[in-house]
């Protein structure tokens, strides 16, 4: 039975998603714990599957990647092998950052992250559009980043669920 975050937990994961990097020493002067207690918290919360990894988030432009877009893809098929395939060919393409499933018109939706609009088009119609499995796919360029984040809102924890 997995136990109930307190708010010290709940500050220590909002002040670990914002920097990543944070040790129990300078987790300690953040949420006013010793350091011993914040190491504890941070292993016990690892431990307990609250923190999946830690990660850089790195600059785009510094890596040469000039256009973010989201692709909706179609499948032809939603047979177990066919998704199986498309899954794998999916996990190959280093310029998919992010794929799900999706109820609604579309069957999966793509994050992708490309050099210019001539790799992105290779990517589109070599490696999407080309592939057995794909019935259609439909892109939108992302102009401008107006948020991005990977924080999750922890008020949630805090909340006890309604009964209707």
């Amino acid at each position: 039975m997995p136990r109930d975050l307190d708010s010290f937990d709940l500050r220590i994961l909002e002040c670990w998603q914002e920097r990543g990097d944070i040790g129990p020493v300078e987790m300690s002067e953040l949420v006013h714990l010793s350091a011993s207690q914040c190491s504890r918290r941070m292993q016990s919360l690892r431990a307990a599957g609250h923190v999946s990894r830690i990660s850089a988030v790195l600059e785009p432009e510094k890596l040469g990647i000039g256009v973010s877009a989201y692709v909706l893809v179609t499948l032809r098929s939603h047979e177990p092998d066919w998704l199986e395939t498309f899954n794998r060919r999916i996990d190959a393409l280093d310029e998919v950052l992010e794929c799900q499933s999706l109820t609604g018109e579309a069957d999966i939706i793509l994050k992708v992250a490309t050099r210019d609009l001539a790799s992105f088009n290779t990517l589109l119609v070599r490696e999407l559009l080309a592939a057995p499995e794909v019935a259609t796919a439909r892109s939108s360029i992302i102009l401008e980043n107006l948020k991005s984040t990977t924080a999750l809102p922890t008020r949630f924890a805090r909340e006890k669920p309604t009964r209707s």
